[in-house]
This record gives C-alpha cells, sequence and structure tokens, in this order.
C-alpha cells in the first residue's frame, strides 16, 4: 500500500473503526440531537437573551424597533450588537456550538499549511458576507416589506425551510466526513475532493452555513432589530449594521475557538495527524447532532407536533406552543 492510500485509510472513520461501533456512534449522535430538540426550552434562553442581555443593555427593544429617528444610525450599531449577543443560546443558533470541533480539529494541521488565523479568518468572513447580503435586502425591503417579513406566519416560515434545509445538509456533510457517504464523493475529481477537505474551505462553508441563520432567525429581538435597521432606507446602512449582528452572534464562539487553540492548540495539530480519523469522527458526529437538532425541532416537532416534550410533561412552565 502506497503512503498516500495508507494516508486516506487513517483519515476515513468507516475504515478506522467496524461498522457496529460506528452505527452505534452515528446512532448515539442522532439521539442525542434530537434529546435536545425534544427537550429545548425556549422560553427560558430566549428570556435569557431578551431580559438579561439586551434588557441590561439597552432596554426593551419592542419599543427601540420603531425609534431609528430618535436614537439615530450610530445606536443601531449598538442595537446590533447586542441583538447578535442576546441570540447566542437560542434554537435558531446554539448549533453554532456543534461546528466548533470541525474548527477545532483543524488548528495546526501541517498536512494542510492552516493556522488558526486562517480558520478563524474564513469562517469569520463566511459568517459576515451572508449577513452582509441579507442586510442589503432588508435596506432595500425598507420599514413596509420588513414589516411584511416579520409577520408570524412568514417568519415561521422562513425560520422552518432554512433551519431544516441547514440541517440536512448538516446531516449530510456529517455522513461524508464519517466516510459513510462514498457514493456521493466518489465521481469528483482529485481536485475539488483536494478543496472541500482544506481547513480554510471547510471554515468558510461553516461560515456561509451560520450567516444563513440570520436568515431564517425568527427571535423576536432580531426581528425588533430588522424593524430597525429597515427605518434608515440604506441599503448600505443595513448591511453594515447586519454584519455587526454577524460577528455579535458568533463573538462567544470565536472567544471559545481562541481558548481552545491557546490552551490545546498544539497538541489537537498532533492528534489531528497522528490520528486524523478520529478528528474526523468528533468533528462528523458533531454535525450530525446538530444536523438532527435543526430537523427535528423546526422540521418534525413544529409540522407533526411532536416536539416541546419539557412543556407536554409539565417541567417547564408556560403552555405547549402552537
Amino acid at each position: 500500500m502506497s503512503t498516500s492510500n495508507s494516508s486516506v485509510l487513517s483519515s476515513n472513520p468507516r475504515q478506522a473503526y467496524d461498522a457496529t461501533r460506528l452505527f452505534l456512534y452515528v446512532a448515539g449522535a442522532v439521539v442525542l440531537g434530537v434529546l435536545i430538540a425534544g427537550f429545548w426550552n425556549y422560553h427560558l434562553v430566549d428570556g435569557f437573551g431578551k431580559d438579561v442581555i439586551a434588557g441590561a443593555t439597552i432596554g426593551n427593544t419592542a419599543e427601540l424597533a420603531g425609534s431609528y429617528s430618535s436614537h439615530g444610525a450610530a445606536f443601531g450599531f449598538l442595537f446590533a450588537a447586542v441583538a447578535g449577543a442576546a441570540a447566542t443560546f437560542t434554537a435558531c443558533n446554539c448549533v453554532v456550538f456543534a461546528l466548533l470541533p470541525g474548527l477545532a480539529c483543524s488548528v495546526e494541521d501541517k498536512r494542510a499549511s492552516a493556522s488558526p488565523l486562517s480558520v478563524a479568518g474564513w469562517f469569520v468572513a463566511g459568517v459576515l458576507a451572508i449577513c452582509g447580503l441579507y442586510g442589503l435586502i432588508v435596506g432595500v425591503l425598507g420599514p413596509s416589506g420588513v414589516e411584511m417579513l416579520n409577520s408570524e406566519t412568514i417568519r415561521l416560515t422562513q425560520a422552518q425551510t432554512v433551519f431544516t434545509s441547514l440541517g440536512m445538509l448538516m446531516l449530510g456533510w456529517g455522513l461524508v466526513e464519517l466516510g459513510l457517504a462514498r457514493g456521493a464523493t466518489r465521481h469528483l475529481s482529485e481536485k475539488t475532493r483536494a478543496f472541500f477537505t482544506r481547513p480554510t474551505t471547510k471554515a468558510g462553508l461553516l461560515g456561509i452555513m451560520v450567516g444563513l441563520f440570520a436568515v431564517g432567525r425568527p427571535y423576536p429581538v432580531f426581528r425588533q432589530f430588522l424593524s430597525y435597521a429597515a427605518e434608515a432606507g440604506s441599503p448600505l446602512y443595513g448591511a453594515g449594521v447586519m454584519m455587526v449582528q454577524g460577528a455579535g452572534q458568533i463573538f462567544l464562539m470565536i472567544l471559545l475557538f481562541g481558548l481552545l487553540v491557546w490552551l490545546a492548540g498544539r497538541r489537537l495539530g498532533r492528534w489531528a495527524q497522528e490520528k486524523p480519523y478520529q478528528s474526523r469522527l468528533v468533528s462528523g458526529l458533531a454535525l450530525l447532532v446538530g444536523g438532527t437538532f435543526f430537523v427535528y425541532y423546526w422540521g418534525l416537532s413544529l409540522t407533526f407536533d411532536i416536539g416541546f416534550w419539557g412543556y407536554r410533561l409539565g417541567w417547564y412552565a408556560g403552555q405547549v406552543p402552537t
């Protein structure tokens, strides 16, 4: 066996683990994703962002939504940062942490010549690009267009469509990482496969996915921020504040990424080089957990009314959402 073939073989979890063990890993990831989605307490996490993060910094965001004429353009950037931070642990953003292993496993991978800074940079660039584009659209739509966009029917349909689609994409990506989707990749050229296995390419794609979180987000604080930004009637202003919002929504993740690299970067690098199949296993399983959460929470539970178990069991305050 050639050295190159040996390297490919050792980086493929499907080749490194027996079928039963790998199946149990996959099943465990899917079950974990369903459990988290089923017992998700959205009142708790949404309320934390609204009352603690936003309430303690800028006040009542519902009252601020239509106050652009009195608060001005500069305040919009603060509103954007707070709206992004407030969404950190919501059901439409928490999956960002499932993407952290994929970034962390790429640090100091000498085979791919990817530094932690370049990986983080491509990730942030992907987030800001999508958020900036969405902000341009918000500016073009203006107050009346965003009011229609914020209506309950449209925002929930938008959320279900975006997050279910992203969840399916994450599930597919997770299977590719685990070496379980060979049929979908074997027809790709060697150069194409090499391109998509680069840590910087993966980071950029992950960033694009996280940027799309803002497109689907139904969170009231975020929607109230959209109303504020739309009042400016400027696509460039909309793009600017939306990029600040995007930075706010990933701030904690980037902070954790930097801390992880600082504390264990070299060890992660050696681990990724010596046992690449393990780093791909961690990355793939994390994608499966996150993808399952999205598909179950935003797709299945809302469509077929089979979620919100904590509310149904009486563990959480409030009624089962309808």
